[in-house]
Order: C-alpha cells, then sequence, then structure tokens
C-alpha cells in the first residue's frame, strides 16, 4: 500500500501541489512588474468538495511482481488554470501594467502559510503511521 493511497496524504499532496503551481504563477507576475500591459493572474481556488469526491473514486494500482518494487506514485493534478484579475484591478500604471508587489507579496506570504501547513498535516500523520506500524516504539 502506498501513501498515496490514504485520503490525508493524497490530499495533502494534492494541496502541495497547488500551492506549488500556485508560486509559480505568482513568481511569474512578480516577474512581469514592469511588462507593459500585464495582468496579475493567479489560479482557481482549490475546491475541497471536489478533492473529497475525487477520493472517492477507486483507481486501479500497478500490480508488482515483486514485494521489494516501489509502489507508483500518484499523478499531480494540473492547477494551471490561471484567471486574469480584470475586475478587481484598482490600480494600473500609465503603462497598463496592473501588478500590484505589495498584493503579490502577500499572497506569497500566505502561500507559504498554508504550504508549511499541509507539510505539517503531512509529517504529523506519517509520525502517526510509522508509531502504530512499531507498536509504540520509536
Amino acid at each position: 500500500m502506498s501513501l498515496s493511497s490514504m485520503s490525508i496524504f493524497a490530499m495533502a499532496q494534492s494541496k502541495m501541489s497547488w500551492l506549488g503551481q500556485r508560486q509559480t504563477v505568482l513568481a511569474q507576475n512578480i516577474a512581469n512588474a514592469d511588462t507593459p500591459s500585464y495582468r496579475a493572474k493567479d489560479l482557481e481556488a482549490l475546491d475541497f468538495q471536489k478533492v473529497m469526491r475525487a477520493q472517492r473514486v477507486t483507481k486501479l494500482a500497478m500490480a508488482h511482481t515483486n514485494e521489494g518494487h516501489f509502489a507508483t506514485v500518484a499523478k499531480t493534478g494540473d492547477y494551471r488554470v490561471t484567471r486574469a484579475h480584470e475586475s478587481d484591478v484598482y490600480e494600473v500604471n500609465p503603462s497598463g501594467n496592473a501588478v500590484i508587489l505589495e498584493e503579490q507579496m502577500i499572497k506569497l506570504s500566505e502561500n507559504n502559510v498554508q504550504y508549511q501547513l499541509a507539510a505539517n498535516i503531512y509529517q504529523k500523520n506519517l509520525t502517526m503511521l510509522r508509531l502504530a506500524v512499531s507498536g509504540g516504539t520509536k
């Protein structure tokens, strides 16, 4: 059994994947802060109910011919559906650029906090699993 087949680990991996891709989009916004007519982008928010529905779907696991073989690695979702902030832009440079660096830095900070939370959840559940398997001894 692989860790990705357990729902808590799969959800943490999914959240970390989404946050990693969001980090890339936010970094592109900052990199294009001086590009004329560039509009800040962001990812669609991760829908918790959608993730939970996806976990209910049974997936066929690859057959192992030997116990020593590695378990298959779960595919990460592609969350790179970005949206431009057309309606909520309240500050635009004379060049037409609508990237507000302070806003992007706040989003990066929030993204980092959320990533640390997901990583901590993953790590704590892994520690509990190891404790359960070892019979209570470290």
